[in-house]
């Protein structure tokens, strides 16, 4: 054992650097092992007696190093587990669908974390994830507790499709005509790079004192509703800059935009 390791055995308890080692008759094993540590610092998970795993921002525990999708899904509370959409990431690559009873080697399938969404809408349908989003942008979005979709919206004119993400029922601040409203922001090609801008709301917000809300008197059409448009630009010092905003900011200004437009 290396200087700089306690090399003091207590109980049959030896703590090395971060992790806490176990000596068993058959060897040394760790006490807690954190998955997501091992997996993106490309390490193997070795056995440990207890498995710590995420589900969105949560952590959770297991003895087991085999753990099925249903046992994930209620072990986060996420019930009934029909109702939830389950993915896996790994460390390279975007985040896989995790079908119904399929069971997940925690220490052999390099999964860093677990992904989970509600399936339904308002109207009760499955949402729809018609393209990807980062990983940051899937842990606000996750964060939320909102359902949300993302849209692939075919242009009039056939030269491809608008990228739409929709969140459903986002708190709107007294003062305004409605308490919730579903939200759209567009993607623009070369996120994050490219700056995020304005936002839609449907149904239309409108102030209950009448006065009328500046440079929101567009609206855009698509899946079947009318969205008005907020037309907000960042400029000056509140500028895009790639590499520090995204969505969560960009979602940030939004809310800021509704709290102002009441003191005005």
């Amino acid at each position: 054992m290396s200087a700089e390791n306690k090399d003091v055995v207590e109980n049959d308890i030896v703590e090395i650097e971060r992790d806490i080692v176990v000596l068993e008759d058959d060897g040394v094993i760790l006490e807690l092992v954190e998955i997501e540590v091992y997996v993106r610092e490309g390490r193997p998970v070795p056995k440990a007696r207890k498995y710590r795993y995420r589900v969105n921002k949560q952590p959770f525990e297991t003895e087991k190093e085999e753990i099925s999708r249903e046992e994930i899904l209620t072990n986060a509370g996420l019930v009934p587990v029909d109702d939830y959409r389950l993915r896996k990431k790994r460390r390279h690559g975007p985040p896989e669908e995790v079908k119904p009873h399929e069971i997940i080697h925690l220490r052999e399938h390099g999964v860093e974390r677990f992904i989970a969404q509600h399936k339904h809408v308002q109207d009760g349908r499955e949402a729809r994830l018609e393209f990807e989003l980062g990983d940051e942008d899937l842990a606000f979005l996750v964060g939320l507790g909102l359902v949300w979709e993302t849209l692939k919206v075919p242009k009039p004119d056939g030269t491809g499709f608008r990228l739409w993400l929709v969140i459903y029922q986002v708190g709107v601040p007294d003062g305004y005509n409605v308490q919730q409203a579903n939200v759209a922001i567009e993607i623009a090609p070369g996120y994050p790079t490219a700056q995020l801008d304005m936002a839609y709301f449907s149904p239309p917000l409108r102030l209950q004192t009448g006065r009328a809300i500046a440079n929101a008197d567009s609206n855009e059409t698509f899946d079947g509703h009318q969205w008005q448009r907020w037309s907000r630009h960042r400029m000056g010092g509140a500028a895009w800059k790639p590499g520090i905003d995204n969505l969560e900011s960009h979602f940030a200004y939004m809310q800021g935009w509704l709290s102002r437009e009441l003191g005005q």
